[in-house]
């Protein structure tokens, strides 16, 4: 009997829920009942032509309390849009009856790529998403800010420039891949210009020479070729990099990645960036130039490098020479001057103020030697010369770090002085070691705002006064340095 009563109860229940399965969920047809947005506008910030945006999310909700179907969700211009959609999945142009149940909401996914206006200013494309519910018509508005621009390379390739390229700054250059600008070429970009580098791009000087020449509030930029807001200080943007497939049975077919600056000098002389601004790559400027003999391979003046994921500038065996220069803010060291060289800087600030993971390098970094199959393998370091310096940086606090390193081999064949600096470090910089003159240490920088990259000062104390030295007769802002006086260290003077 038992067996029997759960056999019964057990068909009863299915019964009552193969009824309920069978039974359709009822949509309402009411005109009254309407869809709501997310916004009113999905905005596009500036995108290149031909260069395809950021996904925009709009959500639609069906607030009512009862189930509604969209009889259609559709680009006004359709093909010939230039905007793309996704819809739960699917992409198109049109979409017809899309069932909203009640508390319910929809995810509409678009993106936008623009095409060429031939025009240097930048202009809006505008197009209406339209939906249509019960005979309702509702609208949303799809609004992208376009700009045309010079394109350099293709992504994933070497192209080489013409052998006298000019950049001008009527429209922006965008890069993609390697350019390279080839032996005893040049490549001149003018003050003003914008340029803007593709993901594992940038520019390479093999053997010819950039000059980069900008001017005060003129400078010449070079960034990312993302222009939403949400890019603005996003590290690691851009950069050349290198993969190389490795044969390994071990794991398969591994990828091996060499990676150089955003611009690389490589075997190069005569190179020189003035008023410049280079933000948001992985290293800054990577100077190679073992081999070469005579003039500087880079003059770097007057510069800004900010946020990079590894080094602002790092030279291997370089001749680099410069002043009011500011290099701030990088995941390992603002400057790396390794495997010998020739420096000369003057009036310099590295401020390594990096939070978006923990840094284990110092700001500062002079280093003549390097390891090779466990030998150690020295270069020479001469007639390096850095005076007038600021060296910190948001790890100076932390016990048994310096954020000034100088790491030496075969010391008494070297030539390196450093004079009226400010720096962290445990290194004895007395006036008693000939390597160094009339130098501060262990101090906080009076910086106007370090947390907001305000490398400014807030005063012309003891621990900030240098030794005035011309050129240059300006700071890095075009505050005149008076001679005659004692100028301030670091890039900037102080302003009352």
């Amino acid at each position: 009997m038992k067996i029997r009563a759960f056999a019964f109860l057990l068909f009863s229940l299915l019964f009552v829920s193969s009824l309920i399965s069978c039974r359709k969920d009822k949509f309402s047809d009411s005109p009254g009942l309407t869809l709501e947005f997310s916004t009113d506008t999905v905005l596009f910030d500036t995108v290149f032509t031909t260069v395809g945006s950021a996904t925009r999310t709009l959500k639609v909700y069906n607030r009512n309390k009862e189930n509604i179907i969209i009889s259609n969700i559709s680009l006004d211009l359709q093909s010939q849009s230039k905007f793309r959609m996704n819809v739960d999945g699917v992409s198109g142009y049109n979409h017809s009856d899309i069932e909203l149940r009640r508390g319910d909401s929809l995810f509409i996914f678009i993106e936008v790529t623009l095409d060429p206006n031939n025009a240097g200013i930048p202009f809006i494309v505008e197009e209406k998403l339209s939906f249509q519910t019960n005979g309702n018509d509702q609208e949303v508005l799809l609004a992208a800010w376009g700009q045309d621009a010079y394109f350099h390379g293709a992504v994933n390739s070497f192209f080489v420039l013409p052998c006298v390229e000019i950049w001008n700054n009527d429209k922006p250059h965008v890069i993609y891949g390697v350019v390279i600008v080839d032996e005893d070429c040049e490549l001149l970009i003018n003050a003003g210009t914008k340029v803007h580098a593709h993901a594992k791009s940038g520019i390479w000087v093999l053997k010819g020479k950039i000059l980069v020449n900008g001017q005060k509030d003129n400078e010449v930029v070079f960034q990312g070729d993302r222009l939403e807001s949400s890019y603005a200080n996003i590290p690691g943007q851009w950069g050349l990099q290198f993969d190389f497939p490795l044969d390994d049975d071990d794991f398969g077919s591994p990828i091996a990645t060499l990676v150089r600056g955003g611009i690389w000098l490589s075997e190069s002389t005569g190179s020189a960036i003035n008023y410049a601004i280079i933000k948001n790559a992985g290293v800054g400027i990577w100077v190679d130039t073992l081999g070469t003999q005579g003039q500087d391979a880079l003059t770097l003046t007057n510069t800004r490098i900010d946020n990079m994921v590894a080094h602002g500038l790092m030279a291997q065996g370089a001749k680099i020479s410069g002043f009011n220069n500011l290099i701030t803010n990088c995941g390992e060291a603002c400057m790396a001057l390794t495997i010998g060289g020739e420096y000369q800087f003057d009036y310099l600030t590295l401020a390594n103020y990096w939070t978006r993971s923990t840094r284990q390098t110092p700001t500062f970094v002079l280093r003549n030697h390097y390891e090779s199959d466990n030998e150690t393998i020295i270069r020479p370091l001469t007639n390096t010369v850095i005076r007038n310096c600021v060296i910190y940086g948001n790890n100076a606090q932390i016990n048994d770090f310096d954020e000034f390193v100088v790491d030496i081999k075969d010391e008494e064949l070297q030539n390196y002085f450093f004079s009226h600096c400010l720096v962290d470090t445990e290194l004895d910089i007395s006036n008693t070691n000939p390597r160094y003159f009339e130098m501060r240490k262990n101090a906080v920088p009076p910086f106007k705002d370090s947390s907001n990259g305000n490398f400014r000062l807030l005063n012309d104390g003891s621990l900030v006064q240098g030794d005035f030295i011309s050129p240059p007769t300006f700071d890095l802002d075009g505050n005149p340095r008076i001679q005659g006086s004692t100028a301030e260290k670091g890039c900037y003077e102080y302003v009352p």
